[in-house]
């Protein structure tokens, strides 16, 4: 995945300023649908503020932080609600069990954010193209 970014100054650190894509518009699903740019932290390199810089994030990455920040409060959803259901609970209780396995599903992905955090893309400045 590649997207382009510009450096930006925020609070003393150099950001990228990722600007929100037209596909992002009707999801607002995270975070970088909710708003007009996401800033993204730089690895450290010589980078200026007005520069345009290349994220790049590989693919297996990007899939698997995906996967782990939506499929794993799901699967705890359903790992709650099936084990209601073998223990004979009625389906008021299911559903209490189903949404408890949800709430903890977000926990474990609010304990596993520094992990998730750590696969920052790569930067690297854009190529400047002649006019």
């Amino acid at each position: 995945m590649k997207r382009e970014a510009t450096v930006v100054e925020k609070d003393g650190r150099l950001m990228a300023e990722v600007v929100r894509s037209e596909a992002c518009q009707q999801c607002r699903a995270c975070q970088f649908g909710q708003t007009e740019s996401v800033l993204v932290e730089l690895p450290e390199g010589d980078f200026h503020p007005g520069d345009s810089v290349e994220l790049t994030l590989e693919e297996g990455r990007f899939a698997r932080a995906t996967l782990l920040a939506y499929a794993l409060p799901v699967v705890f959803l359903f790992a709650g609600l099936l084990i209601a259901a073998f223990c004979a609970a009625s389906e008021v209780w299911q559903a209490v069990c189903a949404l408890a396995g949800l709430g903890v599903g977000l926990i474990v992905i609010k304990i596993l954010e520094p992990r998730l955090r750590s696969m920052q893309p790569e930067a690297r400045p854009c190529e400047k193209k002649e006019e």
